[in-house]
């Protein structure tokens, strides 16, 4: 697939994903500082309007080299950003890794689903992914059960999963095959 332009959207039933511009990161900025967002994500180091700019700038870089999208999901009905959803490429071509979070003010209303199963279409769609991987911190309850209602299978614990002020944080790994998601649609 040639490069997707950064115009393109992907529209849910509440939401419109694109990608993220620089008028998104007072919002995105309110999630990161919220109380209630984790801390021991990597996002939830992010303080700064600057340090959000940066996180745009380099979505939108991976967006325009083609390794990486990541989509601000923006209500339709008002203009307000109510998570984002990412997949990267990984070393092996055919597999991409998928990532989510939403607006600790939205929470329980079914936008990770919503986001994730847009995300995951596209993937396997527009992108011909063979397999996607998804990883979890073991306290993050709420991810992992989107992780299994859409059907990802769990496949192991990755005890350095990512790092956070240098040390490792352990996640459990997911994986959606192709073939799989298919024969559920």
């Amino acid at each position: 697939m040639e490069h997707l332009p950064v115009d393109y959207v992907i529209r849910t039933s509440r939401c419109n994903l694109r990608c993220p511009q620089a008028d998104d990161a007072e919002r995105l900025l309110s999630a990161f500082t919220s109380p209630n967002f984790p801390k021991d994500l990597p996002l939830g180091r992010l303080n700064t309007i600057e340090q959000v700019h940066r996180w745009t700038e380099g979505c939108r870089s991976r967006w325009e080299s083609g390794s990486g999208y990541t989509w601000s999901a923006e209500k339709q009905e008002v203009p307000l950003i109510v998570g984002q959803v990412t997949v990267i490429e990984m070393a092996d071509e055919t597999s991409w890794a998928l990532a989510f979070w939403t607006h600790p003010d939205v929470w329980g209303q079914g936008y990770a689903t919503e986001m994730v199963v847009a995300a995951v279409n596209f993937t396997f769609e527009m992108l011909g992914a063979a397999r996607i991987w998804a990883g979890a911190s073991h306290w993050n309850m709420a991810s992992r059960r989107v992780l299994a209602k859409i059907g990802m299978t769990y496949v192991g614990d990755n005890p350095e999963g990512y790092e956070i002020d240098n040390q490792p944080v352990p996640v459990q790994g997911y994986e959606l095959r192709r073939a799989k998601w298919l024969a559920t649609e």
